[in-house]
């Protein structure tokens, strides 16, 4: 049975891994973060709200720049039956950076966008310039959308109405002489329909600037015929489109999309298609150029409910945008391949004088050019992911997969790409895809981590390098979670080493962050493998093992927790009953169930009685002992009173039981201390004269006090 279980953020608090920046007091309802860590500032676009926190000195009290919508503009949006604390307000969706000194911002505005120029020094904000935010920014605040600032040119994916429905891929703002409104045609059987807008990104294809184009992703209905559905798409238009000449004119000339599949290959030719595209991550790398893109996809199937994770090179998708067009002669019919005379330039082509000294702008196009790019937007092959398949995927889950960000880390044995993912309940999953000699990848689940206390669906996520966190924000905060929590995985270089977090590594005393420029003999690392036996010592069983006792009452439910510290391993329980030397493995079964977090063992017998040993099984058939425990039976008959004895046994009985409820509730490590507790207790003079010297009775008095006071706290943590 893998073992995989959810680190809460109690937990996470309590072991510094995480630390809440803003929490619901603060009625966020945020969306969009904006991390500088040039300038050294992160903004958070809320509700009403801008806030400016410092990233260097997450306790410093954030700013406020308080934005909100109109009042006329809020009793309108209650006048149309329109929610008035979760879309009556203005929750601000873009932030970017604008220059060197503001700042753009735009809001819904109580579904009546709004934008504005900000200037933010010292202490003190200037709004310098409010404008229009249609096309800008959507009108519902719920509603996917994305947008992107580069060159002083806002490029916005978004709808154009009040209802939703227009939805289109626009470019406005722009310096004064260059500013050309461009948006995609309003054409739902060709060009874009019912499209939900996911990212957008500048892109450089070659090392001429006239070449650099936006891509887009995005998924929308697609028609074929009589059939409906959903499909993910990429999409580009080149940055110096300046719409047509006598047709398109305003409209882009050099829009070009194609299908971005992401499937699992079916052992019966069919596939299993992640068709609903929820975030995307370019992963930069020393070539602009050829950034590596990871997309999160889910099904539309309730049957199939599914989340999976494909890669893409730019290079495949530059190649399927060079392809053949695809054809529809009606909307009534459906694509295939264009097979016809392509007409010159190639459509799609950036006009630029190094390819044509004659074409020096989309208005310079040719007619029949024009033409063929209004009815020919599509390519007619698709995007395929690295490998054909995904390299991560989660199969009926109690959740989706709705954001990504990764962290390319260097490792000892090479650089891994380790993935943050988002959930729509507040989780944070940190996996690895390790690729492996036979060119097949292995899924890697590293921690599985609860961020807010409240399941919330995670909003918005970042990952700052300088600081080695992860930002996540929802409706109900904005927290930073450590990209590394090297000492939950133990205290040996063997559970280091089988954790496999690029991350980490074990010095030769803890499990500790990697370093690459640090030079140590002692640093012990696998992440291909997770092998320890080739890298640490302490690869045998250890003398140190754990080892407990345990109550269980005849008859009722008694439960053995043992938790691996990796989380690959597979638990196997054996038991040895007393007197015997023979060790079973224990079958789950209906009495015997395997949990997450232990055995539950569920109506016991006498036979259960005995020695029962956890052991952790990696994936690299590496197994060790990580617990021992010796399984007492209470029984009824020492529960119960007997005849001639009522009175004495009666009470006796009792007070067993007592302490044996004491036992399971203390907060002793061991029923060793809980002894020694009692019997200070009920023979205090013994203690004090006879048995143990006064220093040693202080001693083991302020212990008692100590774990009390670990008690309470835990327990106020808990209620909290």
């Amino acid at each position: 049975m893998l073992i995989c279980f959810l680190v809460f953020v109690a937990d996470l608090v309590q072991a510094g891994s995480v630390s809440v920046l803003l929490g619901p007091s603060d009625g966020l309802h945020s969306h969009t973060l904006l991390l500088d860590e040039e300038r050294g500032r992160l903004l958070l676009g809320a509700r009403d709200h801008i806030y400016l926190l410092d990233p260097d000195n997450p306790d410093k009290t954030p700013r406020k720049i308080h934005w909100p919508a109109s009042r006329e503009r809020v009793d309108m949006c209650r006048q149309a039956g329109k929610n008035p604390t979760l879309e009556c307000a203005n929750f601000v969706r873009v932030l970017h950076n604008y220059n060197h000194t503001h700042l753009y911002a735009c809001g819904t505005g109580a579904f009546h966008p709004i934008c504005a120029y900000l200037r933010i020094t010292g202490n003190t904000e200037v709004r310098i310039i409010k404008e229009s935010g249609r096309l800008k920014c959507p009108f519902d605040p719920a509603q996917p959308f994305t947008s992107v600032l580069t060159d002083q040119f806002l490029y916005s994916g978004t709808s154009s109405d009040f209802l939703g429905k227009d939805a289109s891929f626009t470019r406005s703002l722009g310096p004064t002489p260059d500013q050309h409104y461009i948006r995609t045609e309003i054409s739902q059987d060709y060009w874009i329909n019912e499209a939900k807008f996911i990212s957008a990104h500048s892109i450089s294809d070659t090392y001429n600037p006239d070449d650099d184009k936006i891509y887009f992703f995005f998924r929308e209905a697609s028609r074929e015929g009589s059939d409906k559905s959903i499909v993910s798409r990429v999409a580009r238009v080149c940055k110096n489109d300046m719409g047509g000449l006598r047709s398109l004119t305003h409209k882009w000339t050099t829009f070009l999309k194609a299908r971005l599949v992401c499937s699992v290959p079916g052992e019966d030719g069919v596939d299993t298609h992640f068709d609903q595209l929820q975030d995307i991550f370019m992963l930069p790398s020393r070539d602009e150029k050829n950034t590596k893109v990871y997309a999160v996809f889910t099904t539309s199937s309730s049957l199939f409910p599914g989340s999976a994770v494909c890669v893409y090179n730019m290079a495949d998708i530059r190649a399927v945008f060079n392809g053949p067009y695809a054809h529809k002669e009606s909307p009534d019919h459906k694509w295939v391949e264009y097979d016809g005379r392509i007409p010159y330039p190639r459509p799609g082509t950036c006009p630029s004088k190094t390819y044509d000294p004659r074409i020096k702008s989309t208005k310079d196009f040719p007619d029949e050019v024009v033409s063929f790019m209004r009815m020919h937007p599509l390519m007619q092959r698709s995007v395929s992911p690295v490998g054909g398949r995904p390299v991560f995927t989660r199969l009926r889950a109690d959740y989706t997969l709705t954001h990504i960000r990764v962290d390319r880390v260097m490792a000892e044995d090479g650089h891994y790409e380790v993935m943050f993912l988002g959930t729509d309940i507040g989780s944070v999953l940190k996996v690895v895809s390790i690729s492996q000699e036979n060119w097949a990848t292995e899924e890697v689940i590293l921690e599985e981590l609860q961020v807010f206390q409240t399941p919330s669906p995670i909003l918005s996520m970042e990952i700052s390098s300088k600081q080695q966190v992860l930002l996540v924000g929802s409706a109900l905060g904005l927290s930073r979670v450590s990209l590394s929590r090297c000492p939950v995985y133990g205290q040996a270089c063997a559970e280091c080493c089988l954790a496999r977090d690029p991350y980490c590594a074990w010095d030769g005393h803890s499990c500790a962050r990697y370093i690459p420029a640090a030079k140590r003999r002692a640093r012990r690392q696998d992440i291909k493998n997770g092998d320890p036996a080739t890298q640490c010592w302490d690869t045998e069983d250890r003398k140190g093992v754990e080892e407990k006792l345990i109550f269980g009452i005849e008859k009722n439910s008694t439960f053995l927790e043992c938790v691996a510290k990796s989380q690959q391993a597979q638990i196997l329980w054996t038991f040895q009953r007393a007197g015997s030397e023979r060790r079973e493995e224990i079958k789950a079964d209906d009495r015997m169930l395997y949990t997450t977090r232990g055995l539950l063992i569920r109506s016991v017998r006498p036979s259960d009685a005995g020695s029962y040993t956890c052991l952790a099984q990696e994936h690299s058939h590496f197994t060790h002992t990580l617990l021992k425990i010796k399984l007492q039976l209470v029984t009824h008959v020492q529960l119960a009173s007997k005849p001639g004895e009522e009175t004495h046994l009666k009470a006796e009985s009792k007070q067993h039981y007592k302490d044996y409820l004491r036992v399971m509730s203390a907060p002793y490590g061991s029923l060793e201390e809980y002894c020694d507790s009692l019997w200070l207790e009920k023979r205090p003079s013994r203690a004090k004269g006879k048995g143990l010297g006064s220093s040693k009775w202080k001693h083991m008095q302020e212990m008692k006090k100590n774990r009390n006071r670990r008690h309470h706290v835990k327990a106020e943590e808990v209620q909290r």
